[in-house]
């Protein structure tokens, strides 16, 4: 298995955790099991950018402090969104959710994850 493999597991992982989050706010879930999933998104999360973080290490990537500063704002709005949950409800929460966050999430993977997935394609390292 190729790291870049890894990766794309991971990203399709995550994927499926933030469509789990956005069903169970738009099925009514119980916001404690609402506020379970936004914490294994979290936690999640910050495994997959460990992750990928440590292979910008190994493989030298060029842009790894743009890349992490871009990891931090993610974690950042995801440590919020119990927050925004309660202060807007249930309702606003799908809509706004599936524009902004998880867009944001999408638009990481598929520009800023790219060059660097092309970077460990060409390096040496696999794990």
């Amino acid at each position: 298995m190729t790291d870049v493999s890894i990766i794309d597991q991971q990203h399709r992982e995550l994927v499926t955790m933030l469509n789990r989050l956005n069903d169970a706010v738009s099925n009514n879930e119980s916001r404690e099991n609402i506020y379970r999933i936004i914490d294994d998104v979290i936690a999640f999360t910050r495994l997959h950018f460990a992750t990928e973080e440590q292979l910008m290490i190994q493989s030298g990537y060029i842009d790894i402090e743009w890349h992490k500063e871009k990891h931090q704002e993610l974690i950042q709005d995801a440590l919020h969104l119990k927050a925004k949950l309660a202060y807007i409800g249930e309702e606003l929460f799908t809509d706004w959710f599936n524009h902004w966050p998880f867009a944001r999430v999408l638009a990481h993977i598929q520009y800023a994850d790219n060059p660097f997935e092309e970077h460990i394609l060409q390096s040496d390292i696999k794990k």
